[in-house]
């Protein structure tokens, strides 16, 4: 009997231990259970809503983030006003939205039982393939000062697209990415799906622009089946940098033809290299009111070795965390935040600098920009600009979308016109008090012949402190596209003179070209012996071209290695030689003995 006591208490004593050290996160699991709710089905152009219900499973649920992630290749738009209750923050990538409740302060948060609705739109692409489209993602939250906890959303996961009514192209992926070394092999492989989303049957054929890519097979015929393509990239005698190009898919027929395919390639140098994500940050704030929503940035090493970074900022107002770290690949986050106390509505701007030691490209500058609103109301909108390109067989291009918004006080009661007959939107006025309205733009090309075109749309708004405002558009017709980007190469580096004594200047030049079709601006790195020492920007239009100077001093004697992109050449300080150094002391000497033999030559002759 007193061992069977022994037992049972030996029994609960394990149990109390094993309750006591389940940890937070596995005895909450799943308690929030986010439900996301979808349409059946959606049409090519339609927008339609994603709805995400949970509810708080404890006190003081708080940190509560939301990532959702729509089909590749639709966009998604985010407003907190269309969340309940409303977010703190929102932020919409592509395919990718994030919804964010602080619960602050931090650790108090929302009463168990508190119900949340997260709402965001979803845009299909003209281009969308017919079937099973997924949408997937997860929710990450605190409870108290314990966490994070993460579940993945259940419910509907699944929207359907039906059969084009007419022949239509329909390709898997959108876009291509390469990321090779430089001087190593070539990148593998990737595959590209071509199918006929309509009815009958697409007859295509593939061509590009790049001698660096190819496509096997280059034509071929389907119905609704899968045809799969090989994309090739050779990197032989290519230099670092990123270069771009574009796969076209010709199917006579199809509403959609010709399609393009935007492929990228990015040829690591052989040292480390920074790279970073976004290009730039924008942040907007009222006059007096509280601070912006942090932004992130990601830092990581797209080159070889460890990369070694560290950040400055010329802004009192701008904040980064961490300022410093190191990647051999990874990606590292900085959370960037903006102070406004003190600060007067305007537009400010500043740059974040990525500094490496060793990096062929350091340093790299992220530019920031802080829009302070005034007392009254202010027109938002986005895009900044719009770009539309239509096929070779005269169908309209996709419908695209401009949003407008209030980012001041008050109600912002807009109008919308344009100057060209080709352009029209839908809506063309609305109001806002913070909430972003949603625009359709679409153009007819009835009779038009090939080319470019371009006009503008004016937003205006009675009482507003920024109005009008102008959206610039773009319209391609005939297959012409919008100009390629800046792509810059280095030639012709000259180290002259090639042998100098100690402290003796040494002139290093380069040429500099543009080689795409648009303006840009490029950041010249003088490299010695694998630092970075001298920098110089230079501004350059299309096909045109700069030489570059630098001057290099230095005292030590020995070989230094110049580099600028991915030329190298040499230059030696060369150490004094003894008798370089001595000679007139041995002048001094021979004329002493000379001296000394002439006198005692005098004394015997006597």
């Amino acid at each position: 009997m007193e061992k069977m006591k022994l037992l049972a208490a030996f029994v609960t004593i394990v149990a109390l231990m094993t309750v006591a050290f389940i940890p937070v996160n596995m005895a909450l699991a799943q308690e929030v259970n986010p439900v996301r709710t979808l349409p059946e089905t959606v049409e090519r152009g339609q927008t339609f809503n994603v709805t995400v219900t949970f509810t708080a499973p404890e006190d003081q649920f708080n940190g509560i983030g939301l990532t959702d992630f729509a089909p590749d290749g639709w966009n998604v738009t985010v407003d907190g006003t269309w969340c309940t209750p409303t977010a703190d923050a929102v932020k919409a990538t592509g395919n990718r939205a994030e919804i964010t409740w602080f619960g602050e302060p931090p650790g108090v948060g929302f009463d168990k039982g508190t119900s949340f609705s997260a709402l965001y739109k979803v845009t299909v692409p003209g281009y969308a393939c017919a079937g099973s489209h997924t949408v997937n993602g997860s929710l990450e939250y605190w409870v108290g000062p314990q966490g994070s906890y993460l579940e993945n959303v259940t419910g509907d996961f699944e929207v359907d697209v039906p059969v084009y009514h007419t022949p239509l192209i329909c390709c898997n992926p959108k876009n291509f990415s390469f990321s090779a070394t430089h001087g190593d092999s070539n990148p593998a492989d990737q595959t590209l799906e071509i199918s006929n989303s309509g009815v009958d049957t697409i007859s295509w054929s593939l061509s590009d622009n790049a001698a660096w890519l190819s496509e096997n097979p280059t034509s071929g015929s389907s119905t609704g089946e899968l045809d799969t393509v090989a994309v090739r990239v050779d990197i032989a005698g290519m230099s670092a940098g990123d270069y771009s190009a574009s796969i076209t898919i010709m199917a006579g027929g199809a509403d959609n033809s010709p399609w393009t395919v935007p492929v990228s390639l990015h040829i690591n140098s052989s040292t480390p290299e920074i790279s970073f994500d976004p290009e730039s940050l924008s942040f907007t704030a009222g006059e007096g009111g509280s601070n912006p929503a942090p932004e992130t940035l990601e830092i990581w090493n797209s080159g070889v070795d460890i990369l070694n970074w560290t950040l400055s900022d010329d802004a009192s107002w701008l904040i980064e965390n961490p300022t410093g770290g190191s990647s051999v690949g990874e990606r590292d986050t900085v959370a960037v935040r903006v102070d406004i106390a003190g600060m007067s509505a305007g537009d400010y701007s500043a740059d974040i600098t990525i500094n490496a030691t060793g990096a062929g490209n350091s340093p790299q500058k992220v530019p920031v920009s802080l829009h302070i609103g005034t007392g009254a109301p202010e027109i938002s909108f986005n895009p900044k600009s719009l770009s539309f390109t239509a096929g070779e067989e005269g169908s309209n291009p996709a419908n695209e979308t401009l949003e407008i918004w209030n980012s001041g006080v008050d109600t912002l009661h807009w109008t919308l016109s344009d100057d060209a007959a080709w352009l029209s939107e839908n809506p063309t006025s609305g109001s806002s008090t913070g909430e972003h309205d949603t625009v359709v733009l679409s153009v007819d090309i009835t009779g038009m012949s090939d080319g470019a075109y371009s006009t503008s749309i004016t937003i205006t708004a009675p009482g507003a402190s920024n109005s009008p405002q102008t959206v610039p558009v773009a319209l391609y017709v005939g297959g012409i596209g919008p100009p390629s980007p800046a792509q810059f190469t280095i030639t012709g580096l000259d180290v002259t003179p090639e042998q100098v004594p100690p402290g003796q200047p040494v002139t290093v030049s380069a040429q500099v070209t543009n080689t795409g079709d648009s303006e840009a601006s490029y950041t010249v790195n003088l490299t010695v012996n694998g630092q970075v020492e001298q920098t110089k920007t230079v501004t350059l239009a299309p096909e045109a071209m700069e030489t570059v100077t630098f001057t290099v001093t230095k005292e030590t004697p020995g070989s230094y290695t110049i580099s600028i992109g991915d030329l190298t050449e040499e230059f030696t300080v060369v150490a004094p030689s003894w008798l370089n150094r001595y000679w007139w002391m041995i002048v001094v000497g021979i004329a002493a003995v000379v001296l000394l033999a002439y006198l005692l030559w005098r004394k015997r002759a006597v």
